[in-house]
């Protein structure tokens, strides 16, 4: 296995022409290789998959169409970025005014507090690297002046969004439901389930992975009135239908369901049922 040869480093002319060599048909040499000299020719390809066969693409697929694939899908990953920092912005509120005003400013700091200690011990360890590598003037200031004891309002602030996930996760059932009535009206098992899915699609977004004919490797919960819809859960449109649930805010969700709908008609092309969604796509997402 280890004496297999790599392939050989070829150049944005050779990309080119290989392209085309398969099939792919190429109007401007120039405009393609502009295109590889920015986007690496193996993400690019990524979306290639759906129009070729044994790599020979189908008659009459063009460069523009994969470029504009991947541009779509860099477009709904900005937006989908928006809506989940919305989330994860607010559960760091919820969380914290839950352990502060409940068990009080230090209070996270008990494993007593919360379902599981080893969980808690991957937390604490989890909030002292995120403070040590933080150069954030809150952090510093309560380095300062607090030595080094940072309440719960303060710490929640340093956690990556998966942290915040793990949290809510650990948290007693009791605070759970707590969070989950008060706030959403929805099953606290339900929410752990989005908020782990919504890290999953996050991380994929940051990191500018393909979102476009792509199974994630989550299956988000769904309630059990909407089970009988038949969403393939395994797919983004999973996500986002249940994401719904999570924006308090319905004004804010409409506007947002706007953008995802303007960005659908600017690429009409795109085949959404590839990301999981239904014809009836808007209609379901507008039920709140």
């Amino acid at each position: 296995m280890g004496d297999v040869a790599l392939k050989p480093p070829i150049t944005f002319e050779e990309q080119v022409e290989l392209l085309r060599n398969r099939g792919l048909l190429i109007d401007s040499t120039e405009k393609a290789i502009s295109t590889l000299k920015r986007i690496n020719y193996y993400r690019f390809t990524a979306y290639t998959l759906t129009f070729k066969r044994n790599d020979e693409f189908f008659q009459g697929v063009t460069f523009d169409t994969i470029l504009r694939h991947y541009e779509f899908d860099s477009k709904l990953r900005n937006i989908l970025m928006e809506i989940i920092e919305y989330v994860e912005v607010s559960f760091r509120t919820h969380i914290a005014y839950l352990l502060g005003h409940k068990y009080g400013p230090l209070g996270y700091l008990d494993p007593g507090h919360f379902r599981d200690s080893e969980h808690h011990a991957e937390f604490i360890r989890d909030l002292q690297k995120g403070i040590g590598v933080s150069k954030d003037l809150f952090v510093l200031h309560h380095q300062r002046k607090y030595d080094g004891k940072f309440p719960i309002w303060v710490a929640i602030e340093v956690l990556q969004f998966s942290g915040l996930s793990k949290l809510y996760k650990n948290l007693l059932p009791v605070d759970q439901r707590s969070i989950a009535q008060t706030y959403y009206g929805v099953h606290h098992e339900e929410i752990a389930s989005w908020l782990y899915a919504l890290t999953v699609v996050r991380n994929r977004c940051a990191h500018y992975n393909r979102l476009f004919n792509q199974s994630l490797p989550i299956k988000p919960r769904f309630r059990i009135k909407d089970k009988d819809l038949e969403i393939r859960d395994n797919y983004l449109f999973a996500v986002i239908f249940n994401l719904k649930y999570l924006i308090t805010d319905n004004g804010y969700w409409r506007d947002w369901l706007t953008k995802l709908e303007a960005l659908i008609g600017e690429y009409e092309e795109v085949e959404i049922s590839r990301l999981g969604f239904r014809e009836d796509w808007y209609a379901l997402l507008s039920v709140h």
